[in-house]
């Protein structure tokens, strides 16, 4: 059993003291979810993998005693990830929080905001279909082209899916002096990708440069130009330039009337946020997800959560009150078979997980 997972059992069996044990799955149980999964391992690795899965199986029978039906946990695609795996290959390495203190960069307070007990940008028609980033940390850069996306609809213009794979190819800025880094699949901050789509002048659709890098297509991308090994480590070993963004970018296709002129950031107010998402359009937020793998559906309410460790990137698009408890409606990059086919809702007015310390958008011309 490996360390982290070993502090969660433990820090879990202390906090669950009424926790029953049921049955443990079997090897039969496994195959079938490897089936379902379309998973495959090499015969040295399945008795490991199948410990993982009973592991998760207990964690996840945990988490349900422990909340009751408040919040559901069940065994999903990462059901063979230890918790390391898991934000090795799923999570951004845990970023510094670096709270925005310069307030030309802050969104004005919204006066008399009329604010709804409920709003979602879906019912306006501002947010695409869920997507998939799979086993690579490129959630800010579906963070940030979702942003845009919402943006670039409340412009009057058609709801269009923005290429992913562009920012995750081509933006390697970073900002030494807050020790931040737009990484590639390792990781990055929505902020410094709107940084990037500004001075390159533009952004392809998603059909025009599509997502690859986190795909089980035969795709190798190089490091973005700039990529800062210093605060991002070591580049991936092996890299084609066929696919990288030296060989695919092409100006001659960005999206028509998209330009980015600027971004800001809310406060860490929630009431301002509400007031912001309604007015501006959904909102690129960063939090930290270790405790979302097995997340199925529900009001998500964890008993513990560093808000100082930032590890995904998402979009904040509305809010509601479920059992006299609000929550934040945000749409996730991990399949519409994760969560709330591809949402979750966490706990508002808070500060869960970080959720109000990251909140930007773009500004479009």
């Amino acid at each position: 059993m490996n360390f982290l997972w070993t502090i969660l059992f433990v820090s879990f069996q202390i906090v669950f003291s009424s926790y029953t044990p049921k049955t443990d799955p079997t090897i039969a149980d496994f195959k079938i979810w490897i089936k379902e999964h379309e998973k495959a391992y090499k015969s040295q690795e399945f008795d490991e993998k199948f410990k993982t899965f009973v592991n998760n199986h207990k964690l996840v029978e945990m988490l349900n005693q422990y909340y009751q039906g408040k919040t559901e946990f069940k065994l999903n695609k990462f059901a063979d990830m230890t918790p390391e795996e898991f934000s090795d290959k799923v999570l951004m390495k845990p970023m510094k929080n670096v709270i925005n203190k310069d307030p030309k960069k802050l969104f004005a307070p919204i006066a008399n905001a009329n604010i709804p007990t409920s709003f979602d940008w879906r019912d306006y028609g501002a947010v695409t279909p869920v997507k998939d980033q799979g086993t690579v940390g490129t959630c800010w850069a579906h963070s940030a082209a979702q942003n845009l996306e919402g943006a670039y609809k409340l412009k009057g213009n058609p709801l269009t899916n923005i290429s992913v794979e562009q920012i995750v190819d081509c933006d390697g800025t970073s900002k030494p002096s807050t020790a931040q880094s737009d990484c590639g699949v390792f990781g990055g901050w929505p902020f410094l990708a709107f940084q990037y789509i500004q001075r390159q002048g533009g952004i392809a659709k998603e059909s025009d440069y599509p997502y690859c890098a986190g795909t089980s297509k035969n795709c190798f991308p190089c490091p973005a130009p700039g990529y800062n090994k210093s605060l991002c480590g070591p580049a991936v070993p092996y890299c084609r330039l066929s696919d990288s963004c030296q060989a695919k970018l092409d100006p001659s296709k960005f999206i028509p009337n998209l330009k980015v002129i600027d971004w800001n950031q809310t406060s860490l107010n929630e009431t301002d946020i509400s007031a912001q998402l309604m007015t501006i359009g959904p909102l690129s937020v960063a939090l930290n997800a270790q405790k979302l793998q097995f997340y199925h559906k529900g009001i998500f309410d964890p008993i513990s959560c560093d808000p100082k460790e930032l590890n995904h990137a998402v979009l904040m698009v509305g809010w509601g009150v479920e059992n006299k408890k609000p929550y934040w409606t945000i749409k996730n990059s991990w399949g519409v078979h994760w969560g709330e086919k591809g949402y979750f809702r966490i706990l508002k007015d808070k500060g869960k997980c970080g959720i109000n310390t990251q909140v930007v958008s773009a500004i479009l011309a």
